[in-house]
């Protein structure tokens, strides 16, 4: 996929002004649904229902590094799990901030996707890893400034993401005082609920961002 935009005829790119323009359909037999799209002039990355990557502009990536900005000139190191077309990378470098990403994703053609579209967009330095996030976090031995959470099926947070085991590995996987973001979908209240209790549990100095039916955690190590 050519990530050029002035590649891209001019009347899709003032039709993306109006509503979304499709682009190319990418199969993968993780994600047979995805699609890319132009949207205001930028590219996304979805499904039938839900919105992987947006850029500059996506919504959890553009939450967390507003909150985060004071602690954000410190960070050397970010581990992404889950990475879509790579927002966070973009937002961060967009604030000016400049460490060292790995980039963990299980899909190997969003993998190659992100890697194409940041070639064009970013100059930041990056490690991709295709491997499960459940995997990679329980051999991994290194330590990250932030970890950035942000695994989906869909629009439904796998179970495992969610577990104590995998997110007491991930604090374990911080530098002492490393920060944690996890995006996160309400589909089912009680589910919430529990979710909210065991993530406070583990990172009990923690805040968390609203938005629709998004939640986003943050917290400290």
């Amino acid at each position: 996929m050519d990530f050029d935009l002035d590649k891209i005829p001019f009347y899709k790119k003032a039709l993306s002004y109006i509503k979304p323009v499709w682009l190319k359909n990418e199969h993968s037999v993780l994600n047979p649904g995805l699609e890319l799209l132009l949207y205001n002039g930028r590219f996304q990355l979805a499904t039938n229902d839900a919105l992987y990557s947006d850029g500059e502009h996506y919504t959890p990536a553009v939450s967390a590094v507003n909150r985060l900005k004071p602690y954000l000139p410190g960070v050397k190191s970010v581990l992404v799990l889950g990475v879509g077309l790579g927002s966070i990378v973009q937002v961060i470098k967009k604030n000016g901030f400049d460490p060292r990403f790995t980039l963990v994703e299980i899909d190997k053609v969003i993998l190659k996707l992100a890697l194409e579209f940041l070639s064009t967009t970013s100059n930041a330095v990056m490690e991709p890893i295709c491997a499960d996030a459940k995997d990679f976090i329980e051999k991994n031995k290194d330590k990250f400034d932030l970890i950035f959470i942000d695994i989906f099926d869909s629009r439904t947070v796998p179970q495992f993401v969610s577990s104590p085991t995998f997110l007491t590995l991930c604090r374990g996987s911080l530098t002492p005082g490393g920060r944690v973001v996890w995006n996160y979908i309400i589909n089912d209240e009680q589910e919430w609920k529990r979710t909210l209790k065991e993530f406070s549990a583990i990172f009990p100095d923690n805040e968390i961002i609203q938005s629709d039916t998004n939640r986003i955690f943050i917290a400290k190590a």
